[in-house]
């Protein structure tokens, strides 16, 4: 009788990725409508691997709720090309994403629309006992016009509340919170996305902000290389 145990390695994929000996370019994907762009790629390829991989592609239209609980969703009106695969030994995929339609037609208004790419390996039979690593790679999919980063910060019931002003998102990174003298009195762990004129909270964990005005929130996007410092909001 044969035994598999299967492990999942998935990524959210924020940076260039490669997993067990495979690699995936890019890591975010966009689709701008001021250039009639209807389709983009994605290469997986696989550089160490001694065995073929079989690989899956689904889409799922992605949405946010009020505090930034992310609402994944399948969409069949992105068309995927080629839908499934062989990676060989060596080899390179090239899958093509987009539309066969105006953009105009997706989207709501200025306001950009995201997808989640989802690039997972379909288990194979394998030796007794042995163990199996399968890949998922999650890639975020942005389509319409690109905005300049536009977050307000306040303070509400002991969290910190990040506020997406712009009809595109933005990716918090490495945020802290810091005083007068620019000293770290709360730091963030997890990254996190905002969509469109969406909010996202912080749990403060003990961290008492008692006069906002005297702290300013510190944070990388992935819009540009520069730290961002922001004044909290009145």
């Amino acid at each position: 009788m044969k035994k598999i145990i299967a492990f999942l390695v998935s990524s959210l994929c924020y940076v260039s990725a490669s997993y067990a000996g495979v690699s995936i370019d890019p890591v975010q994907m966009y689709i701008n409508s001021q250039a009639k762009q209807r389709t983009t790629t994605l290469t997986l390829e696989s550089t160490d691997e001694t065995e073929a991989k079989i690989f899956e592609i689904k889409a799922f239209k992605w949405t946010q709720q009020g505090n930034g609980e992310n609402v994944l969703v399948p969409d069949d009106t992105l068309i995927l090309n080629p839908k499934n695969f062989i990676l060989q030994p060596n080899g390179k995929q090239t899958i093509r994403v987009g539309f066969n339609r105006p953009l105009e037609s997706v989207l709501t208004g200025n306001q950009e629309g995201a997808w989640r790419i989802l690039v997972e390996e379909i288990p194979q039979a394998v030796k007794e006992t042995s163990v199996n690593f399968l890949l998922s790679f999650n890639l975020p999919l942005f389509v319409g016009k690109q905005e300049d980063t536009n977050v307000k910060f306040n303070i509400e019931n002991n969290r910190l509340v990040a506020q997406n002003q712009a009809n595109s998102h933005v990716q918090i990174n490495n945020l802290k919170i810091v005083d007068a003298n620019k000293k770290e009195v709360f730091k963030a762990d997890t990254m996190a996305y905002l969509l469109a004129k969406m909010n996202y909270s912080y749990e403060l964990n003990g961290t008492k902000i008692a006069d906002p005005k005297k702290y300013t929130v510190q944070f990388f996007t992935d819009k540009n290389d520069n730290m961002v410092e922001l004044k909290f909001s009145d």
